[in-house]
């Protein structure tokens, strides 16, 4: 079989348009719910080889995709630095809050050996999945990581994270600097257990002061690019500023990634003409616009972005992850007016 889409189009080969969705393994589909009873703790269940390996592989029972993502959560760095991450239904994550200036940071912890089930899982699906299907591998960017961390959970405004940016800088960066090795480790595990690309998940980025963007954001993501690249990791990175705003462009030239990923609130026909034209761009349909069914938005939405991508090197996808009230059957019809429509390119 032929090398899967993804890749070749990040590499800037000519291809059809690729398509995946971001949380594509989640609870949108009824059959999930099976497999996650087989755990009752959602950090047991990220560390099962099979539960990893059915979840991974799952929307591809259902949907004709040209990648899967491997089934884990941003928050297993976190676990392996012992901040004891717990998820409670219906609450979300939670885990030991770290005191700014107080709380030590806790520095070469061999990440990788904690996740060996990850890397298991990730070696077996890439023997097993056509080689057309890409596999892709990911991480948390460190912003978003030590939000979580400082908070202790998820937040509206994250304020305690913003205010030790400020009163405990020394600390806060030592912290941003101290994941950057993690999740440079978690990508290089990774990579070399055989995923095809890897993805940096900034999903706080916008609680991101504009002072401190290339701080905290651009900076970390560049320096992770480096380390991998300094490991001889050669995969395509997708980087996904959330909501970043106007600070996606230089995001686009300075951060390393071979593709930026769009949110719903983007506007295509601005980002076509300010990010950075060598780098590929991954979005943006909006995934509520995937609950009513019958839809009679749906065809139009889609053919709106691939008109306005045509000529770019372009992954079509979700501007987030899927929601659980989205319909499989809204998912097929996206799949199939994309491929249509790459079949006439």
């Amino acid at each position: 079989m032929s090398e899967n889409l993804i890749s070749k189009i990040l590499k800037g080969e000519e291809t059809e348009i690729p398509i995946w969705f971001l949380r594509q393994a989640g609870r949108h589909i009824p059959e999930y719910f099976e497999i996650r009873k087989r755990e009752t703790n959602f950090i047991t269940f990220c560390l099962n080889e099979e539960l990893i390996i059915e979840s991974t592989t799952l929307p591809l029972k259902y949907y004709d995709l040209d990648a899967a993502i491997i089934f884990s959560d941003i928050l297993m760095i976190p676990w392996a630095m012992n901040r004891n991450v717990q998820f409670t239904k219906n609450h979300g994550p939670s885990m030991k809050p770290m005191i700014p200036g107080e709380t030590k940071i806790l520095k070469n912890i061999c990440i990788v050996s904690k996740l060996e089930p990850l890397k298991n899982s990730i070696t077996y699906l890439r023997n097993s999945l056509p080689k057309s299907t890409g596999l892709i591998g990911f991480a948390g960017a460190p912003w978003t990581l030590a939000c979580y961390m400082i908070e202790g959970k998820g937040s509206k405004d994250f304020i305690k994270t913003r205010k030790a940016l400020w009163s405990s800088h020394k600390w806060f960066m030592e912290l941003i600097e101290t994941l950057i090795i993690y999740v440079a480790d978690i990508l290089e595990m990774q990579a070399k257990a055989g995923a095809d690309i890897l993805m940096i998940f900034d999903s706080w980025s916008h609680m991101i002061p504009n002072s401190f963007f290339n701080k905290c954001a651009i900076r970390p993501t560049a320096r992770i690019v480096d380390i991998l690249r300094s490991r001889n990791i050669s995969l395509p990175v997708i980087g996904f500023p959330f909501k970043a705003g106007a600070s996606i462009v230089k995001y686009s030239f300075e951060s390393k990634v071979d593709c930026v990923s769009l949110d719903w609130s983007v506007d295509l026909k601005w980002a076509v003409k300010n990010i950075n034209k060598n780098i590929a761009i991954q979005g943006n349909l909006d995934p509520a616009s995937l609950i009513p069914f019958p839809s009679d938005h749906l065809r139009k939405n889609v053919l709106t972005i691939l008109d306005i991508m045509k000529g770019r090197k372009f992954i079509f996808n979700v501007g987030h992850g899927l929601t659980p009230e989205c319909k499989i059957d809204n998912v097929n019809e996206v799949i199939s007016i994309v491929r249509s429509y790459s079949r006439k390119l």
